[in-house]
Order: C-alpha cells, then sequence, then structure tokens
C-alpha cells in the first residue's frame, strides 16, 4: 500500500505547509532586556522631546570650548550621526569622535551593541576618545568599564544640564 516514497513525499509536503505558516507569523519586537538608568526617573517632564538639532548645538559648544576643529559629518541613519573632531590645543593631540543619536519610539533606550558600533567606529578613524550625545537615556548596562576607546555619555539630562551651564538658548 503505502511504500518509503509516498511517506517521504508526505512528509516534504507537510515540512513545506509548517515552513510557509512559521514564516507568515510577526516578528517579535526587541525586549529591553536591561533595565534603563537612574537618570530617566528623575526626567524633566516640562521640557520638550530633544532634537539632532539640540545635540548639535552642545556638540558645537563643547568641541568650540574643547579647541576642537569639526573636520568631517557622517550620517549613519536618519537617527544617527558622527563627527570627527582633530584638537587644535598642542596638549591635547588627536582625533575625537562625536557620535549623536536620537531615540525613537520602538527604541526608547540606547543600550550596549549601539556603543559597540560607535566605539567600533571610533577605531576606524584611529581615535582614542569619544562622545556620545542622545535624546534619550542609556540601558544600564552601558555605564559598564569596557575595554577600548574611552567614551564620555550625554543623555538628556546631561544635555539639559550643558544648555544651562553653557546658557544656550533652549528653542521651545
Amino acid at each position: 500500500m503505502f511504500n518509503i516514497f509516498t511517506l517521504a513525499f508526505f512528509a516534504v509536503f507537510i515540512g513545506l505547509g509548517l515552513a510557509m505558516i512559521i514564516t507568515r507569523q510577526k516578528t517579535p519586537q526587541p525586549l529591553q532586556l536591561v533595565p534603563p538608568e537612574d537618570d530617566s526617573l528623575i526626567d524633566p517632564k516640562d521640557i520638550r522631546e530633544l532634537t539632532l538639532e539640540d545635540l548639535y548645538v552642545v556638540g558645537e559648544k563643547l568641541c568650540e570650548e574643547n579647541k576642537l576643529e569639526i573636520k568631517d559629518r557622517v550620517t549613519v541613519s536618519d537617527n544617527e550621526v558622527y563627527w570627527i573632531a582633530a584638537s587644535t590645543n598642542e596638549f591635547f593631540f588627536g582625533n575625537y569622535v562625536l557620535g549623536f543619536f536620537k531615540i525613537d519610539a520602538e527604541h526608547r533606550f540606547v543600550s550596549l551593541p549601539t556603543i559597540f558600533e560607535f566605539k567600533d567606529f571610533i577605531k576606524s578613524v584611529t581615535s582614542t576618545k569619544g562622545f556620545f550625545f542622545t535624546t534619550g537615556y542609556f540601558t544600564k548596562d552601558v555605564h559598564q568599564p569596557l575595554e577600548g576607546a574611552k567614551i564620555a555619555l550625554y543623555n538628556r539630562l546631561k544635555i539639559i544640564t550643558e544648555y544651562k551651564r553653557l546658557k544656550l538658548p533652549f528653542k521651545e
């Protein structure tokens, strides 16, 4: 009645059917497994959402304050831009990289893989120091000491503090 070829045909047919069902299902949304940093709990709610332009203003002022000259601007995506700056100070020579990251509804916090990508970019331009600015907050794992390039992190709260310290006008 049934031979081995018939059984193999039905097994392949069932396998193809299951593969079609599995691939048609919606992919799961990424989960945030690491809690956000504590600064997000004291976020000033009365201040509007920050934009990349707000981050650029702080970045330009910090470059001016630390005698850094912006050499190149690299757009990674709509939400991520890197600047390469060179020090004009004879004592602190070298290249610095400034990273700007705007959070979106899908990714509310900057996580460690994003910082790793930034560190890889820093290495690729033969730099050893970076500044990473974000319109949101970081996950707690980002603050663990890691090997490689040193990165100063600027979250939303620190950006707002820098605006006040530098006496910059904050556009509503």
